[in-house]
């Protein structure tokens, strides 16, 4: 991206405070601070790739240099893309990564506890990937669970503690469902008059404290409710 898209990107950005400032209603001022808090965070993210995209041009006009590995710099990508299935035994995860058969198999890692995983590949292309799930909805096997790397895709196998089927991923994905049932079944009864600012709220601070998982869920609960009131408004 170009130093004007990112100038564009805070002019929106801008914007988009003042009209958050001068709000009324509590849920769009809700709607408005995590549209703020997404565009600030892809600023960010942005800006640090025209940084390391500057050095690495930098890096290449200057004359060959006796280096170490060490010296080499590199920069981290969160991973988004996957995949999930199970079986009696394993929930199997399935993260996207172009390229991934390509390194040294000691490049790909995955570390497990009782309720969290955590993917890292190194020195893939000049960068380092990761991928974190926090807060599983049940309990795994830790020492049983695994990795398998495929062409463009790291296959990660965590181990039930029993057989019973898992509705959702994550503890935080059940919990959002949860609230939409909820939101449902009770929103007739609500005396607000807005009967949907008290979900708002719940999402907001969950996305605000929330590990990178959290917040992939709610922006995919966000954007489906978006679409759902477009096609009936």
């Amino acid at each position: 991206m170009s130093r004007e898209a990112i100038e564009n990107l805070t002019l929106d950005l801008e914007e988009m405070r003042k009209l958050a400032g001068s709000a009324q209603r509590s849920r769009v001022q809700q709607m408005l601070a995590i549209d703020i808090r997404k565009l600030e965070t892809d600023i960010q993210r942005q800006r640090d790739l025209l940084a390391a995209q500057a050095s690495s041009e930098q890096t290449i006009a200057r004359p060959v240099q006796t280096s170490v590995p060490g010296d080499v710099r590199r920069y981290q990508v969160e991973l988004k893309e996957y995949a999930w299935d199970q079986s009696d035994k394993f929930i199997k995860i399935f993260v996207t990564v172009n390229g991934v058969q390509q390194v040294p198999e000691d490049n790909v890692n995955v570390e497990f506890t009782e309720n969290s995983f955590q993917l890292v590949i190194s020195d893939l292309n000049n960068k380092d990937y990761i991928f974190v799930v926090n807060h599983l909805l049940n309990s795994i096997d830790a020492e049983k669970s695994y990795r398998r790397v495929k062409s463009d895709m790291v296959a990660i196998y965590l181990a039930k503690q029993g057989p019973a089927k898992w509705a959702h991923l994550t503890l935080t994905a059940k919990r959002l469902q949860d609230l939409k049932d909820e939101r449902m079944s009770d929103g007739k009864k609500a005396t607000s008059d807005d009967p949907s600012s008290g979900l708002m709220n719940i999402m907001q601070k969950l996305y605000e404290s929330g590990d990178p998982e959290t917040k992939r869920m709610i922006n995919k609960a966000w954007h489906e409710s978006q679409t759902k009131q477009k096609m009936n408004g």
